[in-house]
């Protein structure tokens, strides 16, 4: 651990409805991880095994990431994340609550995840209904890029710089544009 790093410290806060606390949840470190100076893993965390996590990144509350992950600077991961091993996320992307991802998926920089189709925070008067994405096993996604709430980006799905991604993305498909359409396969002959 580098300095100025914090690890455990319970999150107080409010989120769409749900006070997250974290008195009392342990958080679990693996072998050989490294935390780069000023990065924040907050309380019931578990990280894996020679996993490192960058320069200012913030983990929030609950969230398992798995071994052997390289995990850029600036990156926001939100509460309850599932990611998988082998996982490189890259600098100054945001991972929105709940969201999963797979073994050896590839985020470019500057990814941002949603997942709120209405924008509904602290409505009193209306229920939430977030959707997290989803990236399956060896899903790539280039920098850049959008993926909306509910989206899944299939297995080793391909998906470009700069997109914005509407809907799902089959498995070994490759996408792009605004808003990401599947593109035909290009032969490599």
């Amino acid at each position: 651990m580098e300095e100025n790093v914090i690890v455990g410290k319970p999150e107080l806060g409010y989120a769409v409805g749900r006070t997250y606390g974290g008195f009392g949840a342990r958080t679990r470190l693996g072998a050989n991880t490294t935390l780069r100076a000023g990065a924040i893993v907050y309380a019931g965390c578990e990280i894996g095994a020679n996993t490192a996590i960058g320069h200012h990144s913030l983990v929030r509350s609950h969230v398992r990431i798995g071994d052997d992950c390289i995990l850029g600077h600036f990156l926001v991961i939100e509460r309850e994340c599932r990611i998988g091993h082998r996982v490189r996320l890259s600098p100054h992307s945001h991972i929105t609550s709940a969201t999963v991802i797979g073994d050896d998926v590839f985020l470019g920089a500057g990814i941002r995840t949603v997942n709120d189709k209405h924008l509904i925070w602290r409505d009193p008067n209306r229920e939430p209904d977030l959707l997290p994405p989803r990236f399956e096993p060896g899903a790539k996604v280039g920098s850049g890029s959008t993926i909306l709430s509910g989206v899944s980006i299939g297995e080793h799905a391909l998906v470009g710089a700069g997109s914005v991604v509407t809907r799902d993305i089959p498995g070994g498909a490759t996408a792009y544009g605004v808003p990401a359409h599947v593109r035909p396969q290009q032969d490599e002959t």
